[in-house]
């Protein structure tokens, strides 16, 4: 009898398998990026439909047996991708995002990715161009989220061992939030940062 693993996942992609069966990239946060099966996750009456989708998040549950992984229940949370569908520059920096996570993560529990992630897709989720009253004022949405995703690729860069840390910089590289403050911290430097991240991509 397989032992059911229980962990919090994001969808990042998923295709076709037979006729009804469909098979999925999962972003965990207890054993990083899985491909797994889903059994009749294609039927119109799946349990398993709602939250196999790209993009969705929640809480899935998972068996590891001879021929790899598979999804046996889940527990959706949230659908970025309906969530951001209205804001295309948000979906297709989620998308980056999920790209880059597909072809640098692997197999492995790196505790500080996940976090990494999902909060950038909660700052991304409720970022709006007005700043709360007597916070720091916000850059504006759309700085705040350029900025939001320097940072966010700086950290997984460096989380994955890609990108060394410049304190110069001034950047929280061992937390997972990205607050108003940070932002302003490095809107200065935006142009040095976008450098390193490049540099730090094309050596992977």
């Amino acid at each position: 009898m397989y032992h059911k693993h229980h962990t919090k996942g994001l969808v990042l992609s998923g295709r076709t398998e037979g006729d009804s069966d469909k098979r999925i990239n999962i972003f965990t946060e207890s054993f990083g990026l899985l491909n797994a099966k889903v059994q009749g996750g294609r039927n119109l009456h799946s349990k398993l439909r709602g939250g196999i989708q790209d993009f969705s998040f929640g809480e899935f549950s998972l068996v590891s047996g001879k021929t790899g992984w598979r999804v046996v229940s889940v527990r959706a949370e949230k659908n970025f991708f309906e969530i951001f569908h209205q804001t295309p520059e948000k979906l297709k920096i989620a998308g980056n995002i999920l790209s880059l996570i597909k072809k640098l993560a692997g197999e492995e529990n790196n505790p500080t990715l996940f976090p990494i992630i999902f909060n950038f897709f909660n700052f991304l989720e409720k970022v709006n161009p007005i700043s709360d009253a007597g916070a720091t004022k916000s850059l504006g949405q759309e700085q705040d989220i350029a900025l939001a995703e320097c940072l966010t690729l700086m950290r997984i860069l460096h989380s994955l061992g890609y990108m060394r840390h410049d304190p110069e910089l001034l950047i929280p590289m061992s937390s997972a939030e990205i607050s108003i403050e940070d932002l302003v911290t490095i809107a200065p430097k935006r142009a040095k940062i976008i450098t390193l991240i490049n540099e730090s991509l094309k050596a992977t």
